[in-house]
């Protein structure tokens, strides 16, 4: 009997990156056991490709091979291709991006893994590979026939080689305690050193850390703030100055793009990701509030970011989308990079005028040179116009806004990812707007609807009507802080429910006996190994997030019955880490922060109102520095009821409350 050959399958998924390749000649199947077994059936290796779909080399990638008739052909003859969405299923892309650094030293995406389909054990991994041999690397299809030949001709090589990545990867992933330490003067100790590393690489010309290509390093950033010195202070001004006013900020429509790959923040890596924006956004709202910086940049970009949200990103069922790619139509049929963004002067002439369009360019940096692959375009930065007035200046940035929405857009990948749906609502509950609020609420019906259940479930996407699969810990974790912070801050007292039951699955299904958390749970199949998610990536390590949520729970609750519980986890998982944080403190910039509020003690105004709020609290909640917080409700709780009063407050530290008081002059920290 014929042996069952694959065909393309991406068309039953939801994925806008895997049905992005639902018309490749390639049999691209997705990741499940279905294909699994399928490649051990006909004892071919897999090959998992992953990626996500504003990834533009994923793009190139897919134009110049798996397009490819021949190509396609080939892969389907001596493979079984496998397609991953790396924000789908991010313990599939943990694995093989920690194999192909060890194989390599480096890693990216498309990141494009060939395993062992026994075992899932890999045993090549790489990033791009052109379609025709050069600079160093050998082509893809020259790639697809050597592994091919080596699995038919060198199978127990390859089989001894996949053991001893995995075994690398394992030591790797081990995590040791010192002993008996004190966690609160480790991290402490920790920071000293990571804060002033991080100021021997600030770049002091032109902000960030590092050369080129430059991130943006939010957590980095929150640290600095964190630390208070005037040194550490001056690097995040400089640093949000230029990466608020230059390239890496889009001055037209709002948010922020994924990277620049030059120092000076000039030319961005145009993706947008959701991610960034509701990290950022907190960075500036923090600073904001600490005084750092020029106030009136934070506030534009702020409003700006929030405008482009509910402009662009809002799915109509509630949630926010994930991101825009960076590459679009460039009016010729051809998509490239940046063709949405850019601007020459005769175009902006064409949109504005002569004397307007003089302004626009000054404004924005627009020349006839351009700075933009030598292609004559211009990446818009702020330069100062004397004769510039704010309203004149919004009024021509909206019509340039309106000129641009003709033209052909860049892609958005509308599925919802929870965690960054969370990660979004933390960011929306520290700021002060009707915009902000309006947004929040949009995210709160999609978390509560959509993505969580009152069992504390929680998925890792949806999509349209279509739900994906179980969520992973930083879904957990993000949904849980999102929501309680939300409901603290709103008095909703359905949020914090939900916020309280996704806690407590999380740490059921998701903890150590050992100490710490892994990313997933039984839910989401067998891998080789069992992956944590602990250092910061261009997000903060899931594990990060359960301790900052712990931290919240034990300051807004800190004579829960959980509250002992709760407090060991996180020290637990901080234990379990006390040498990697030794050796590589800058990895858990977000686990640095996250402890502060874990050892530190809370201060918490606790007001009990008639459902009108003291005028006083805006300021209060404005002013509010780390370790403090405002609870302010209509419902008594804890022996603290207003009586007959319009309202009456307690400040308490810990356990500990001071006794209540009803005058404003008295609401101060």
């Amino acid at each position: 009997m014929a042996k069952q050959e694959p065909t393309n399958r991406l068309s039953e998924c939801t994925s806008p990156y895997l049905l992005q390749h639902a018309s490749n000649p390639v049999a691209w199947q997705p990741w499940d056991d279905t294909a699994i077994e399928l490649a051990r059936k006909l004892d071919r290796p897999l090959l998992v490709s992953i990626g996500y779909a504003a990834c533009h080399w994923c793009h190139v990638m897919e134009h110049e091979s798996f397009d490819d008739e021949e190509t396609a052909a080939l892969m389907n003859e001596k493979l079984v291709c496998i397609k991953v969405d790396r924000e789908e299923r991010p313990d599939v892309d943990a694995l093989y991006m920690a194999a192909c650094q060890v194989m390599t030293g480096q890693g990216g995406w498309p990141l494009n893994a060939f395993l062992d389909p026994h075992t899932l054990k890999p045993f090549f991994a790489g990033t791009y590979f052109p379609p025709k041999q050069g600079h160093g690397r050998p082509s893809w299809p020259q790639l697809v026939i050597a592994m091919s030949d080596a699995w038919s001709g060198q199978r127990e090589d390859l089989v001894n080689n996949s053991d001893v990545i995995i075994e690398h990867i394992n030591k790797m992933a081990a995590n040791s305690s010192s002993g008996e330490v004190d966690l609160k003067e480790l991290m402490e100790v920790v920071t000293e050193g990571s804060v002033q590393h991080s100021l021997k690489l600030f770049d002091t010309i032109n902000g960030g850390f590092g050369g080129a290509p430059k991130f943006p390093h939010p957590m980095e950033l929150e640290a600095l703030l964190r630390y208070g010195s005037d040194e550490s202070r001056k690097a995040v001004e400089v640093s949000l100055r230029y990466m608020a006013g230059r390239g890496l900020f889009d001055h037209l429509g709002g948010g922020w793009h994924r990277y620049c790959v030059d120092s000076a923040w000039a030319v961005p890596h145009f993706e947008k990701m959701l991610y960034d924006n509701a990290l950022l956004l907190p960075i500036h709202t923090r600073a904001l509030r600490d005084g750092v910086g020029d106030q009136s940049v934070h506030q534009r970009v702020i409003q700006l970011t929030l405008e482009w949200l509910k402009r662009e990103m809002l799915d109509p069922n509630g949630g926010v989308w994930s991101t825009l790619d960076a590459d679009s139509d460039d009016g010729t049929g051809h998509k490239e990079e940046g063709a949405f963004y850019v601007w020459t002067p005769e175009q902006v002439e064409s949109a504005l005028g002569v004397q307007d369009g003089e302004l626009a360019c000054s404004r924005w940096t627009i020349t006839k040179e351009g700075n933009f692959e030598n292609s004559g375009s211009s990446v818009l930065a702020l330069s100062d116009v004397e004769e510039l007035s704010d309203e004149k200046e919004d009024e021509i940035r909206l019509t340039l806004l309106k000129n641009r929405a003709e033209r052909a857009r860049p892609g958005t990948d509308d599925k919802v990812l929870t965690s960054w749906n969370g990660m979004l609502l933390v960011a929306l509950t520290e700021l002060e707007s009707d915009l902000a609020s309006e947004i929040g609420e949009h995210t709160v019906q999609g978390l509560l609807e959509r993505s969580t259940n009152e069992d504390g479930s929680v998925l890792r996407t949806w999509r349209g009507e279509t739900d994906g699969g179980p969520g992973f810990l930083d879904d957990y974790a993000w949904a849980a802080l999102g929501l309680l912070n939300w409901g603290i801050a709103t008095d909703n007292k359905t949020c914090i429910k939900r916020a309280l039951s996704i806690t407590k699955r999380l740490l059921k299904e998701f903890s150590d006996t050992d100490g710490g958390f892994w990313l997933s749970t039984s839910n989401h199949g067998e891998l080789p190994i069992r992956q944590r998610c602990e250092t910061d990536s261009a997000v903060p390590g899931s594990t990060s997030i359960v301790v900052r949520l712990i931290s919240n729970l034990l300051g807004i609750w800190p004579a829960h019955e959980e509250a002992d519980s709760w407090r060991t986890y996180a020290m637990d998982s901080i234990s379990n880490l006390s040498e990697g944080l030794k050796q590589r403190g800058p990895a858990y910039w977000s686990l640095l922060n996250a402890s502060q509020d874990l050892f530190r003690p809370w201060a918490v105004w606790h007001i009990h109102h008639d459902g009108t709020e003291p005028e006083e609290l805006r300021k209060l909640r404005r002013t509010a520095s780390d370790g403090q917080l405002v609870i302010s409700t209509q419902s008594s709780s804890d022996g603290k009821d207003r009586g007959d009063a319009p309202w009456m407050a307690w400040l308490c530290e810990g356990m500990s409350c001071k006794p209540p008081i009803t005058e404003s002059s008295d609401l101060f920290w």
